[in-house]
Order: structure tokens, then C-alpha cells, then sequence
């Protein structure tokens, strides 16, 4: 499965699970988990919606 998502990432698999690692360690929230990975799709959708980090608040 990682590997899969690395290749239609354009990424290696190591850089994959570095990431997902990193973003587990920044955030408590386990992207591997499907309601964590809603949690964050769905903060990166509001997030882009009000063109963070651009505008300020």
C-alpha cells in the first residue's frame, strides 16, 4: 500500500513514511487511522479555503 501511494506521490517510499511519520510527530494524529486522516484532509481543505497561510487573520 505505501508503495503504491509513493508512486502516484511521485516519492520514494522512505520519504512517504518519513512524512506520515513526521506528521504524526507534530500533530498526535495518526494518518494511518481513517478517522485521523479525515481530521486532517479535512483541516487541509479549510485551511486551503481561506488561503492559509497567506491571508492574515
Amino acid at each position: 500500500m505505501a508503495a503504491e501511494a509513493a508512486r502516484r506521490l511521485s516519492l520514494s517510499v522512505r520519504a512517504l513514511t518519513y512524512r506520515l511519520e513526521r506528521i504524526h510527530t507534530l500533530t498526535g494524529i495518526n494518518p494511518t487511522d481513517p478517522m485521523h486522516r479525515y481530521t486532517l484532509q479535512t483541516a487541509v481543505i479549510g485551511a486551503r479555503l481561506l488561503d492559509w497561510p497567506t491571508t492574515q487573520v
